[in-house]
């Protein structure tokens, strides 16, 4: 297939390349066959550059229909960000009552560290509000969000909060029906979050009635790299042995889960899988009691040396205070000595300035005497 050139076909006229007749010789042989080997390299070659122009071509074809798709994502997604802000605004404008309140004591961090919503009606605008206002703030450490009517989309803005919060400890949102996205985004928000211990989805929707194990695989795989929750309560979601299996082996890697309810799941979720998940959490709650308990043991040592230390300053202290009492008392003494002589120093002068005055009150009476007597002389 290879023994001649390529047909030159120009438009309905076909042109068959001249063919050279050689004898056949041991010569012409080896020319011939160079020749079909040129013509089969160039065929490949060929063919070759036209698979690499067709699947260039299709790669291209490809990218514009991705940056089409981005396209109209991205603008979707900025339409849904309109619109759910106008929303947000409108109902933020008609707000009042218990739940204006508590968004403007959470924006302020002066919310008290327990909330609830019991008694406060919350649509999927409201609930974006309370996950906005809760996204910085630091005072809240508990949220109750139990029997709220919460969905699908409402779970992504419980995501997108558990992202960004710092404080939050303790999340409670039983008897839902958050479904399969709003697992996975909370699966993958529990990869980022470092504070949240406690997070109940107890009878939510979260498998789809069993038929979508997704998001419960993925908030599984979370497991593996969060390290600050302690209690996860899946109960009575519909999860079936395969997504079992993950959370089995996601448990058994996790060392800080202290508290894990799985019942009231598929039936297929086996008794050993169950079992295998039981002995991972008491594995782990031994291990952070053994770890509470050389805490306590560290804690009351550094309390004994505190004592200790103190004790020893108090010693010390006092042994101070008693060499400064017995310098400030031989002070005393040595500044009672020195006034005593002072005292006595001047007492003395005193009594050598009157023994002066007298001797030298006599000597001018006895000079005045003497005066006298010469005078009485010289008169006789």
């Amino acid at each position: 297939m290879y023994d001649e050139e390529e047909l030159d076909i120009r438009g309905a006229v076909t042109f068959k390349p001249a063919v050279e007749v050689l004898p056949k010789t041991k010569r012409t042989e080896e020319i011939q066959k160079k020749r079909i080997d040129e013509l089969k390299r160039k065929k490949e070659e060929a063919e070759r550059e036209r698979k690499e122009r067709e699947k260039a071509e299709a790669e291209r074809r490809q990218r514009e229909q991705q940056a089409k798709k981005q396209q109209q994502q991205a603008e979707q997604r900025r339409k849904e960000a309109e619109r759910k802000r106008r929303e947000e605004e409108e109902m933020r404008k008609k707000m009042e009552g218990g739940l204006d309140q508590l968004l403007d004591a959470l924006t302020k961090n002066a919310s008290a560290p327990h909330i609830t919503v019991c008694g406060i009606e919350l649509s999927s605008v409201r609930l974006r509000l309370l996950t906005q206002a809760m996204g910085d703030n630091t005072s809240c450490m508990s949220l109750d969000l139990n029997r709220k009517g919460l969905n699908d989309e409402d779970g992504l803005s419980l995501a997108g909060m558990l992202e960004k919060n710092v404080n939050l400890q303790k999340l409670e949102c039983e008897g839902n029906n958050l479904g399969v996205k709003a697992a996975e985004a909370i699966g993958l928000a529990l990869v980022k979050n470092t504070s949240l211990r406690s997070l109940n989805l107890e009878s939510n929707n979260l498998t789809a009635s069993g038929n979508d194990q997704k998001g419960i695989i993925e908030l599984a795989n979370a497991l593996r790299e969060n390290r600050s929750l302690r209690v996860l309560m899946l109960s009575k979601n519909g999860i079936t042995a395969q997504a079992g299996e993950y959370f089995v082996k996601a448990i058994e890697g996790n060392e800080m889960l202290t508290v894990v309810d799985l019942t009231g799941n598929d039936p297929s979720l086996s008794v050993e899988q169950l079992r295998r998940i039981d002995a991972a959490v008491r594995r782990n709650r031994f291990r952070q009691s053994a770890i509470r308990r050389a805490e306590r043991r560290e804690r009351f040592a550094l309390y004994n040396e505190e004592f200790k230390c103190r004790q020893h300053y108090m010693q010390v202290e006092a042994g101070r205070l008693e060499i400064e009492a017995h310098e400030e008392r031989r002070l005393n003494r040595m500044q009672a000595r020195f006034e005593k002589w002072a005292e006595e120093v001047k007492e003395t002068g005193e009594d050598e300035l009157l023994k002066y005055d007298e001797l030298m009150d006599e000597a001018e009476l006895r000079a005045e005497a003497n005066k006298n007597k010469g005078k009485k002389k010289k008169g006789r």
